[in-house]
Formats: structure tokens, sequence, C-alpha cells
């Protein structure tokens, strides 16, 4: 099997900072390795090494990081691994992995990069508080006879997510977001890397990501 760790790591900007390394190797050098696939493609990521790890709770928004942790918490998922740091966020650059969990190891199919064009905000803001199709029991006990029936730009609406911004913002990714990336024909694949990791391991290697 491949092992995976992160370790800090001095980059070309000069400073350090948390970099996946497969089997003992940056995982930034390999993408210099499969350039030669879709030059253009890599040319738009460089520099390489400067992205940023997206396991962690450090994002300007909660929503942000619960997202996060509800994809690692799928058993399969196509997930963010590496986020480009200017924005850190997941309207920037986005590099994900097709990530297969198993009874005894995690496999990443392949690596690529999330192709925001299809991506709608229009679209997206019917997947937050008025997506009544993800509701749990106690949503529909809480919304069901007031606000899940309101229109987007209601001023009742409007009210409600200037209140619950992060609570929006969490269903808008769970609902909106979450699928966008589920779809392949929403990524561009870079390689069919297929590292096989100890299931153990690289569940403890998440544990680390979140000290809390």
């Amino acid at each position: 099997m491949n092992t995976i760790e992160i370790r800090n790591q001095m980059i070309s900007l000069g400073y350090e900072t948390h970099v996946f390394f497969i089997d003992g190797k940056p995982l930034y050098e390999y993408f210099y390795e499969w350039s030669d696939s879709n030059l253009s493609l890599f040319e738009s990521l460089n520099p390489v090494d400067v992205f940023e790890i997206a396991w962690t709770d450090e994002y300007d928004f909660e929503a942000d990081a619960l997202f996060m942790r509800f994809v690692l918490g799928q058993e399969n998922a196509i997930t963010p691994i590496l986020l480009c740091p200017d924005d850190f966020d997941f309207s920037c650059v986005v590099i994900v992995a097709d990530v297969i969990k198993q009874n005894d190891k995690v496999i990443w199919k392949r690596i690529g990069k999330v192709d925001h064009s299809g991506e709608s905000y229009k679209e997206e803001e019917r997947y937050g508080v008025l997506f009544t199709e993800a509701y749990s029991e106690e949503d529909w006990e809480r919304y069901g006879d007031n606000i899940a029936l309101e229109k987007i730009d209601s001023p009742a609406w409007c009210d409600w997510i200037a209140k619950n911004w992060s609570d929006e913002m969490y269903r808008r990714s769970v609902n909106y977001t979450y699928p966008y990336y589920q779809n392949e024909h929403n990524i561009e694949w870079f390689s069919d890397c297929y590292f096989e990791f100890d299931r153990d391991e690289y569940e403890a290697l998440i544990k680390k990501c979140y000290p809390g």
C-alpha cells in the first residue's frame, strides 16, 4: 500500500506550510510529473506547491469547516484535498481526490480540479432553507409552517438568511456544492493515480487535522 502523511515543508514562496506526502514524496511533486498530460491545466495551477490542505477548521466561515467535515465523513466521495491559499474557500481553486473507502483501505482513484463554470449562484439559492427535499423531521417542525413556504427574495427569506447565514451557507454547501462535486463531469481530471492507503492510518491522519 501507499503511505500518506502531512509534514511541514518549505515552499517556493519562502515559508513553511502543511503538505501531503505520498510514499515520502510531496504530493505537488507528483503534480509536476503529471503535467505533461495536461500542460495548460497545470500552468493555471502554478506554483502548485502553495496550495493549502483543506482538512481543517481554520476557515473564515464556520459553514465551510462543517462542510469539509461532512465530506470527509462520506464513504465514497469526490473530496477536496487542497485549496488556493488566497481565498481559502470553496469558491477558489479546489483540488479534489476521487475517494473510495473500503473495509481495510482508502483509495484515491484519481485527482483533479473542480471546474466552477457550471455553478450558478442563483441556482444555489434554492438549496438553502427553501430546499425542503432535504428537510429532517426537526426542520419540518421548525420551518414547515413558516420560512419553508417562502419565496427567494421575499422579505421573510431575506431576513432569515441575514440572521442565520451560517446555517444557510452550510445547507447550500451540502445540498448544492456537494452534489456538484460528485458529478465527475464537473472535474478536470489530471491523474488516474490510484493511491491505496491503510484505512486505519488514513482515518488517524484526518483526526490529526482535527485535534479538538
